[in-house]
């Protein structure tokens, strides 16, 4: 991962978003000093370049508009993918009832245990790591109590149990992956790459109109600024401000008395 994926990861959003700003209006005034620098402007051409500014908002609203809902696809499936383990959940823990008035309450104690372990997550992304650790654990140790546990039940009740307990380590494993999938690198560096590039437009074609549109133009990067800073925010499922809710796995949880 390079230094500039680094930051987009792991940097504060905010001071993500003056740097922004700041590059953004800095390449504004870069294009209002060359149109001051060019001279025998010709009749018309302020309309040509008028339209040259609009195209170029527009693109950058499409391109915006497409990374923002890539980064939304991503936060609908982890969501999705919270109810599909808080389900394998509840009906490995079902299911393991099935083993029998000896061994099936152990196994149920295991399982709520690994749900507890499940529940540590979303949070910062060192204790994600541990907590995902920890969760390779919690499933060597209740694979080693279910095994225990079907020892002497019946193969196709022991079959079921195998099943739900596979699919409840599957679900895991897919949030594992889906959580490390982000936004690629390029497709953000080429997006802001193109919003500075926009913004020098910006102060070219008006860099002629003297003070009256700094005020509009200061707000047009700072809502270009918030757009970027959501999309970053999205792509943060660890420690992101808009992180998916483990209201599912408190239910499973809740369920298992």
């Amino acid at each position: 991962m390079g230094l500039i994926d680094t930051a987009f990861v792991s940097a504060n959003l905010w001071l993500l978003g003056l740097v922004l700003f700041a590059a953004m209006s800095a390449f504004a005034w870069l294009g209002v000093s060359l149109r001051k620098r060019a001279r025998g402007e010709r009749d018309g051409e302020g309309d040509r370049e008028g339209y040259l500014l609009s195209a170029a908002l527009a693109l950058l609203g499409l391109l915006i508009a497409f990374t923002f809902s890539l980064a939304l696809n991503r936060y609908d499936t982890r969501r999705v993918m919270v109810v599909t383990e808080a389900n394998a959940i509840g009906t490995a823990w079902l299911r393991a009832g099935l083993a029998g008035d000896e061994t099936g309450p152990g196994l149920q104690a295991a399982i709520a245990r690994y749900t507890d372990v499940r529940l540590k997550l979303p949070n910062e992304s060192g204790d994600a790591e541990a907590t995902e650790a920890e969760t390779g654990r919690a499933q060597t140790r209740l694979w080693a109590e279910m095994r225990t546990a079907i020892r002497d039940t019946p193969p196709p009740i022991a079959g079921t149990i195998i099943t739900a307990t596979n699919e409840m380590f599957d679900a895991a494993s897919a949030r594992k992956a889906e959580r490390a999938a982000r936004i690629p690198g390029r497709v953000i560096e080429v997006l802001i790459l193109y919003a500075l590039m926009s913004a020098g437009i910006v102060g070219y074609v008006l860099g002629g109109s003297g003070r009256r549109h700094r005020v509009v133009t200061t707000i047009l990067f700072a809502l270009l600024t918030l757009a970027l800073l959501l999309i970053l925010d999205l792509d943060r499922p660890w420690s992101g401000g808009i992180t998916v809710s483990q209201q599912p796995m408190l239910d499973a949880r809740a369920a298992m008395r």
